[in-house]
C-alpha cells in the first residue's frame, strides 16, 4: 500500500496505473476507470473539484511538505519563500505583483495556507 501511495503523489503527465488501486483525487478530475477501455476523455469543471484543491487530503498534505520545506530552506524570511515556492511550483520567479500579494499574504496567514494557495496557480494547474 505505501508503494502505491507514493506512486500516487506525484504531478505527472505519465503516471503508471494500477487497475486495481483508484486514485480518489483524480475522480474529481474525470479519471478514466481503469476497468474499460477510454478512447476519449471527458473533460468538465465542477465545484468538486476546486474543493479537492482546496480542503482535500491530498492538496492538503502536499502544501504542509511544501510548508515545511520552505521554512526549513528560507529559515522564515518571506521574500526567500515566495521566490522559492515560485521556483518550486511553477518553474520561475514571481511578478513584481504576485511578489507583493504573496508578502502581504504571508504577512496575515500561514506558510501553510500559502503554499495551498500556490498549487491553486494557473501557472502549476495547467500545464502549457
Amino acid at each position: 500500500v505505501a508503494h502505491v501511495r507514493a506512486e500516487a503523489d506525484r504531478r505527472s503527465v505519465y503516471l503508471i496505473a494500477n487497475r486495481n488501486a483508484r486514485l480518489p483525487f483524480m475522480e474529481a478530475f474525470d479519471a478514466p476507470t481503469l476497468q474499460t477501455s477510454c478512447p476519449v476523455r471527458e473533460s468538465s469543471t465542477h465545484a468538486p473539484q476546486a474543493l479537492e484543491l482546496l480542503n482535500g487530503d491530498l492538496a492538503n498534505e502536499m502544501a504542509a511538505a511544501l510548508a515545511a520545506r520552505l521554512d526549513r530552506e528560507c529559515k522564515g524570511d518571506a521574500r526567500s519563500m515566495v521566490a522559492r515556492a515560485f521556483q518550486l511550483v511553477v518553474g520561475r520567479e514571481p511578478t513584481p505583483r504576485e511578489r507583493t500579494l504573496s508578502l502581504e499574504f504571508l504577512h496575515d496567514q500561514p506558510v501553510r495556507e500559502f503554499a495551498l494557495a500556490m498549487f491553486n496557480l494557473n501557472g502549476f494547474l495547467y500545464v502549457d
